[in-house]
């Protein structure tokens, strides 16, 4: 019999070996990637998902567009099947990178098909090879060290996040940026065990009854995948905003039960730390994760800082262990199972338009 909670704990706290298995896999494709993407040199790329790949597709598409200057776009793979011409030209031809940890999602699949029927070029990156998703691909990424156990995903979008990275170091030529990449995985244990007792203290605590996570540029795909985590997980009322979009009506919200997880970056730390001061002022609650303390003093509740190096832009992994953890703990204090949540699946697969049970 498990333990509740058992594989999404071992999955969290070993997601090193996803970070190192990513880089790994992805530079052993390094000629084929390199070919694929000069065969679509001029053409957009479309990064596609679903759930927390969707959410990760979010943070790809302005992270390689910002490195390579190549035009991106993240998108829901349901909306590329089903809403093609809101998203794509007719005469266009993106290459597609489907993001799907089983490699099994029908939307995704769909999706690809359809794309391909009009010309279009595939990459899949999963945890997984021999996939349904890689059948139709032209060259899949396989992480085997994201591959999980849990219905929610924990270290195989951390896998696939560096994955996405270190693409794009590829694509740039950045020799800098996959040197810094490498350097990430040897940070996971340290990171992940000093995440650990803020995450246990304030995932433990019911005086938060609204969670709202922001996040700026790329890193607002990653608040709202924290978003989905902490619902799926916990059943918790939560939200991803931009930092400055928060101020348009969502502030209504706030009060001394809403807890603010803020995502801070460097480039627009500022404009960032002055949303959060208008949301101390009117009680919220702020936990921030951030590289350092600058000019959070007596602003939050806590914070996680990261204390490394590294340049921002490799930073990204270094946010989901607490991220992941919190939600855990929050999870486990409500007597609930993270390993299943309730009404998830590994893998959504249709039939028709109905979900196969």
């Amino acid at each position: 019999m498990t333990i509740p909670g058992e594989f999404t704990w071992h999955e969290i706290s070993t997601q090193g070996e996803s970070w190192r298995s990513a880089i790994e896999a992805t530079l052993a494709l390094k000629e084929p990637l390199l070919a694929l993407l000069r065969r679509n040199m001029d053409r957009p790329i479309f990064f596609i998902g679903c759930g927390s790949t969707h959410y990760l597709a979010q943070y790809a598409a302005p992270f390689f567009q910002s490195l390579t200057g190549t035009p991106c776009r993240g998108v829901p793979s349901s909306e590329l099947f089903l809403q093609t011409d809101t998203l794509v030209r007719p005469s266009e031809r993106p290459l597609i990178v489907a993001l799907s940890r089983s490699g099994e999602t029908s939307e995704s699949i769909m999706a690809v098909e359809k794309m391909r029927a009009r010309g279009c070029e595939a990459l899949t990156i999963s945890c997984y090879d021999s996939t349904s998703l890689s059948a139709v691909s032209s060259l899949t990424i396989s992480i085997p060290g994201g591959q999980e156990q849990s219905f929610a995903q924990t270290r195989s979008f951390a896998g696939m996040l560096v994955a996405v990275q270190t693409l794009a170091g590829l694509a740039a030529g950045d020799d800098a940026l996959l040197a810094e990449l490498s350097a990430l995985p040897d940070m996971a244990p340290e990171i992940v065990a000093r995440a650990m007792p803020l995450a246990c203290s304030l995932g433990s605590s019911e005086a938060f009854k609204r969670i709202t996570y922001l996040g700026s540029g790329p890193l607002y795909g990653l608040a709202n995948e924290a978003t989905v985590k902490v619902k799926e997980m916990s059943l918790s009322v939560a939200e991803g905003y931009h930092f400055m979009e928060f101020r348009h009506g969502p502030m209504a919200l706030v009060d001394g039960e809403h807890l603010i997880i803020a995502l801070l970056s460097e480039a627009i730390r500022e404009y960032e730390l002055g949303v959060l001061r208008d949301l101390k002022q009117r009680g919220a609650r702020i936990v921030a994760l951030a590289n350092d303390d600058k000019g959070l003093d007596g602003l939050c509740e806590a914070t996680f800082t990261f204390n490394t190096t590294l340049p921002e832009r490799s930073r990204a992994v270094l946010y989901m262990p607490f991220l992941q953890l919190f939600a855990y703990y929050r999870s486990l204090a409500r007597g609930l199972n993270p390993d299943r949540p309730r009404n998830v699946v590994m893998a959504i697969k249709l039939q028709g338009t109905e979900m196969i049970r």
